[in-house]
């Protein structure tokens, strides 16, 4: 379990690398200097974007053309990415690491959520189940009720697929969610996890996009999409900083 300290620490970019190293040309010029020299180090860059626009990865085809076109497609209102470029060298059983940790999802219950607004620690969801999984050669459908306060049950669809070099992750809401119990927020099919790790010559690339197409409510705005973003990139980082 994380503490307040180690939060702090990941958030501001204090991991240990050992040397900084070229990045992968689908880096673009959308990252900052700041962010790209994050990168370089292997640390990890959470940016909220206002649009697709914005992405900071450009591909041509593959999981991260995918989990772009995905977000595309969606026409989020709210939109989060999380890069992170890591040596193949040392790294190179990644996909098997990830793809097992990100496949369990009864361990989603207690992934550790720090609240802005609360300044309290919580769970990111306090319950995931699993209510089915099928598996056909590289592809994984799973069924699974996850609980996330404020906006209680979320009936989820998880599709992986996962090959020697590469990994894609999807997870979708199913049913509408409310936030509070009050307020409609999200319809079904418009909330977005989306997670695709590949190979890059020496590099792996480490990919999530957080994406939310929700009604902007002006008086619940902000509080709506610190809720949403904060707690997709939470998910997201949780894993990349185990690898």
């Amino acid at each position: 379990m994380l503490n307040k300290k180690s939060f702090v620490a990941f958030f501001g970019g204090l991991f240990l690398a050992a040397s900084s190293f070229a990045l992968p040309t689908a880096i673009n010029s959308k990252l900052s200097s700041s962010e790209s020299a994050s990168l370089e180090k292997g640390q990890p860059v959470i940016r909220n974007l206002k649009s697709v626009k914005e992405f900071g990865l450009t591909v041509s085809s593959g999981p991260i053309y995918d989990a772009q076109d995905v977000a595309k497609k969606l026409k989020p209102a709210y939109l989060a990415e999380v890069i992170q470029v890591l040596p193949y060298a040392g790294n190179e059983n990644l996909i098997e690491k990830i793809s097992k940790m990100m496949m369990d999802i009864p361990s989603y219950a207690g992934i550790p959520y720090y609240s802005v607004q609360a300044e309290e620690w919580y769970d990111l969801y306090s319950s995931a189940t699993i209510k089915s999984s099928s598996t056909s050669g590289e592809d994984t459908v799973i069924k699974a009720d996850l609980e996330m306060e404020p906006f209680g049950l979320i009936e989820t669809t998880i599709n992986a697929k996962k090959k020697a070099d590469s990994f894609y992750y999807i997870s979708t809401n199913n049913n509408t969610l409310k936030y509070d119990e009050k307020y409609t927020c999200v319809k079904p099919e418009k909330m977005k996890s989306i997670v695709a790790v590949v190979r890059d010559g020496d590099n792996w690339i480490l990919y999530g996009i957080g994406a939310v197409d929700a009604p902007s409510i002006f008086f619940l705005r902000e509080r709506v999409e610190r809720s949403f973003m904060n707690r997709i990139k939470t998910f997201c980082s949780h894993f990349f900083t185990k690898l």
